[in-house]
């Protein structure tokens, strides 16, 4: 008996060690939108009532080297930023109210300015205009 439930609890703590970083992984990617659009005369134009509720949208152009993030700022204006970390070119994503570089863990906040090294210098930013429903991002 002693035996069994050693086993029992061993397995337990082995299933929570696999599933609770999966669920946490999945959670922190759960308020990002993704959208997939083309660059049209250096610019992308996206349809602000795709973010919903949302704070930041991915934004995903043919013709565009890297994917941008769409930022409602929470003075309701927005601000669009390259998801290539300026360090080495590692994949940035957000992470709650910061954006966190995969590779070299490097944090920016959601203006796009370094808070944590190793990158140096900001994150790319693009201008964002606002008419109506669209905000379009000047990308080139």
């Amino acid at each position: 008996m002693e035996r069994r439930r050693f086993l029992l609890t061993g397995c337990k703590a082995c299933a929570a060690l696999a599933v609770v970083p999966s669920v946490l992984a999945l959670e922190s990617c759960g308020s990002t939108k993704g959208l997939a659009l083309a660059v049209v005369n250096g610019a992308v134009s996206v349809p602000l009532s795709e973010m919903g509720d949302g704070r930041t949208m991915v934004v995903k152009a043919k013709g565009l080297s890297d994917d941008v993030l769409l930022v409602k700022q929470d003075d309701g204006s927005y601000s669009a930023l390259s998801l290539k970390c300026p360090h080495k070119g590692g994949p940035v994503k957000p992470q709650g109210n910061e954006l966190v570089c995969g590779w070299h863990s490097s944090n920016f906040d959601m203006m796009g300015k370094v808070q944590k090294g190793p990158a140096k210098t900001d994150l790319t930013s693009y201008p964002v205009q606002v008419d109506g429903g669209t905000a379009t991002i000047q990308v080139g």
